[in-house]
């Protein structure tokens, strides 16, 4: 014997169902009803899945919390180790800067200029041994060197012949570095090539 159909069975032959998941227009009654027609079983698991959203958006917000707060710390930190960096290097050229000092303190009329040179030579060991403590080294390149320009900067070219072409014949400022970093490339001459177009 055939079911007979009700006001349900009707109104889905005839009218499309909206979905309540993403009418706008769902009353909070509907809502309602569908929650009352869930099973408990059905309902335990929206309940855990509610629960576990709201577990990852907390754990989400301690990570950025986290985050944000290691992001200052190691602002903080590169200050700090930044500041610490600058004090060791003045701290090292106190001395020079006393060194200075006395020689600007000393009677001119009684200074002879060897004296003079000499004090200028204590001034300038002084400031060296405050470099070479932060490892920074002076180098001079050899006449006869093959031109490197990770540590050498060309001043200009100038006929030798007694130096092969694009090798430095000058040595006209000495470079610095520190490490393998050059603070200061050495500025040469070098001899030309043989050929004058290049």
């Amino acid at each position: 014997m055939a079911k007979p159909k009700s006001k349900a069975d009707s109104k889905e032959t005839t009218e499309p169902v909206e979905d309540l998941s993403t009418s706008d227009e769902v009353s909070q009654d509907e809502l309602n009803v569908a929650e009352i027609e869930l099973s408990e079983e059905a309902a335990q698991l929206v309940n855990d899945l509610h629960s576990q959203i709201d577990d990852a958006v907390a754990a989400r917000q301690r990570a950025l919390a986290d985050f944000h707060n290691y992001q200052k710390r190691a602002a903080e930190s590169e200050i700090r180790a930044n500041i610490a960096g600058s004090a060791k290097v003045a701290r090292s050229l106190l001395a020079v800067v006393d060194q200075f000092d006395m020689a600007l303190n000393q009677d001119i009329a009684q200074l002879s200029a060897e004296q003079l040179l000499g004090g200028i030579r204590l001034v300038r060991d002084e400031l060296v041994r405050a470099l070479n403590s932060h490892g920074v080294k002076r180098f001079e390149p050899e006449i006869g060197d093959e031109f490197d320009p990770m540590k050498n900067e060309a001043m200009m070219r100038q006929p030798s012949e007694d130096v092969k072409p694009n090798h430095i014949v000058c040595v006209l400022q000495a470079g610095y570095q520190m490490g393998d970093l050059v603070l200061r490339p050495a500025k040469v001459s070098i001899a030309e090539s043989e050929e004058k177009g290049e």
